[in-house]
């Protein structure tokens, strides 16, 4: 599986692509420089980062400097070469110690019956983490119409196709089609 990553300014008559590579970044802060330097003081840009199959990334600089970061799924990037960048926001998550409890909403435990499995082979399906745990700020597109609700709607509905999710972003956003002519 492969990585995708792109830098994307807005101009203010729309956005287009930057010749810098987000890999090499050693950090946060170092990637913030890249894309602030790449787009001008004033301007706006996104970093995205897509890993086939698993997760994206999203790094927003906003016009007012101000940095909103949004993970598809912590534990993935945790695992990719792009930890280092993230650092911040992997160690942001609550130790198993530290988090609440799940409350119980009085669904009781159901003994399985063997009784309904008479080979014993039945096949269980591989399936995406539905527990995985994004990170971040999910806002990070409610200024221009991608509410928080609707970001995790759509990481959570489509975990096994994060392109999806970022082309359902830009579209709204409007770097779509600078987003796919840059793959």
């Amino acid at each position: 599986m492969s990585y995708f990553t792109e830098i994307l300014a807005d101009s203010g008559d729309g956005f287009r692509a930057l010749d810098v590579d987000v890999r090499d970044a050693s950090d946060l802060d170092d990637l913030v420089d890249t894309m602030r330097s790449a787009a001008g003081e004033d301007g706006e840009a996104i970093a995205v980062i897509e890993h086939e199959d698993e997760w994206f990334g999203l790094v927003r600089l906003c016009e007012n400097n101000e940095v909103k970061v949004f993970l598809s799924d912590l534990a993935a990037v945790e695992a990719s070469p792009f930890a280092e960048i993230f650092a911040d926001f992997l160690d942001a998550r609550p130790d198993a110690y530290e988090a609440e409890p799940e409350e119980d909403f009085g669904a009781e435990e159901v003994e399985a019956d063997d009784t309904d499995d008479e080979d014993g082979d039945e096949v269980e399906m591989l399936e995406f983490d539905p527990d995985a745990e994004w990170g971040g700020d999910a806002d990070i597109y409610a200024d221009r119409g991608v509410p928080a609700a609707t970001l995790i709607e759509q990481v959570e509905a489509h975990r096994s196709d994060p392109a999806r999710v970022v082309a359902h972003i830009g579209e709204t956003v409007g770097f779509a089609d600078q987003l796919e002519a840059a793959r």
